[in-house]
């Protein structure tokens, strides 16, 4: 950013690992430099920082041959890591969920108030990060926009949905894109847009963010019913006790309809153990994860198809799923 980060003392070239440093960096000076009312609030998410899924997507997307990306990527990915932050903070309030990545979340530190006023600011932050490579880049803005109003809406779906037993599959896979998936897409859009990619290679991009997103919220989802809150870092009950249906619990009731009587509670998830609706679930999300790798296939950078490739397998690995 212009304010407090030194922006164009960056190379116009970096490699991966030196763009992740300076998106770090850049959001960690950002945050810092805060506000006074808010500093307190930007601090605390400071201290559990996550995984930048969405960013090394954008990055690998936006790599050359060499493996090298342009400035402007550290930018986009750092308003994409803000911006998923902040529906994260919002996301708890809705939930009142009492910790996020193995930290109190905002609105349990804090209050429900301050956090929703945090992820506005946080929204605004995003926006302002994205403004850094309005020239010439002005259609990765308004992907940037577009994305914000899929979200909005994938999470009012998902909430219209909560404790509805008769959900269907197309539903739920319809409330994930908009959640989940479009801000993956935009990711890979995004990266491929600022590393030149061809109009061809750009869509492959975009629909692989997109499948990618998909597989991401599906094993997200099954973490529900295998890991701990501790593995998981996050309150893995949390869907459960908000009624929210899920895929897992979804492919439950498909197997034994009677099922979408029961009460949401920890008998629930039994019941879903017992019918393997974790199995058929990850079934689903591998489905997505060829489809994606398909699409790898045309790419006329073989390391970056590969890199992009490894990025998605890796969302397997907390599951320890053999594949």
């Amino acid at each position: 950013m212009t304010d407090g980060f030194p922006y164009k003392d960056i190379p116009e070239r970096i490699n991966i690992s030196m763009a992740h440093h300076y998106c770090g960096q850049q959001m960690q000076e950002l945050f810092e430099n805060s506000p006074l009312p808010i500093r307190p609030i930007t601090m605390h998410l400071l201290s559990a920082p996550g995984k930048g899924v969405r960013s090394s997507l954008l990055f690998c997307a936006a790599m050359d041959r060499e493996g090298f990306v342009p400035k402007e990527a550290i930018a986009a990915a750092t308003a994409v890591e803000i911006f998923h932050l902040a529906t994260l903070v919002h996301d708890d309030v809705i939930d009142e969920a009492d910790t996020r990545r193995g930290i109190q979340s905002v609105q349990n530190k804090f209050g429900k108030k301050e956090a929703i006023l945090c992820g506005d600011y946080l929204f605004g932050l995003a926006f302002v990060a994205i403004a850094e490579i309005y020239e010439p880049y002005g259609d990765c803005v308004k992907t940037f926009a577009k994305t914000v109003s899929k979200i909005c809406l994938g999470e009012l779906r998902q909430h219209r949905n909560n404790f509805n037993r008769d959900i269907h599959l197309y539903d739920y896979l319809r409330t994930i894109y908009g959640k989940t998936a479009a801000l993956f897409y935009l990711s890979g859009y995004g990266g491929g847009l600022l590393g030149g990619a061809s109009p061809k290679e750009l869509r492959s991009l975009g629909e692989f963010g997109t499948y990618f997103g998909m597989v991401f919220q599906i094993v997200d989802d099954c973490k529900d019913y295998i890991l701990k809150d501790k593995e998981a870092l996050k309150p893995t009950l949390s869907d459960i006790g908000c009624g929210v249906v899920n895929l897992p619990l979804l492919m439950a009731y498909l197997k034994e309809p009677t099922l979408r009587k029961a009460p949401f509670t920890l008998e629930l998830i039994q019941d879903v153990q017992r019918l393997d609706g974790v199995g058929d679930a990850l079934n689903i999300a591998r489905k997505y994860e060829k489809k994606g790798k398909r699409l790898l296939d045309g790419l006329e950078n073989k390391e970056q198809s590969l890199k992009l490739e490894a990025l998605m397998t890796q969302v397997f690995q907390p599951l320890k799923v053999i594949k």
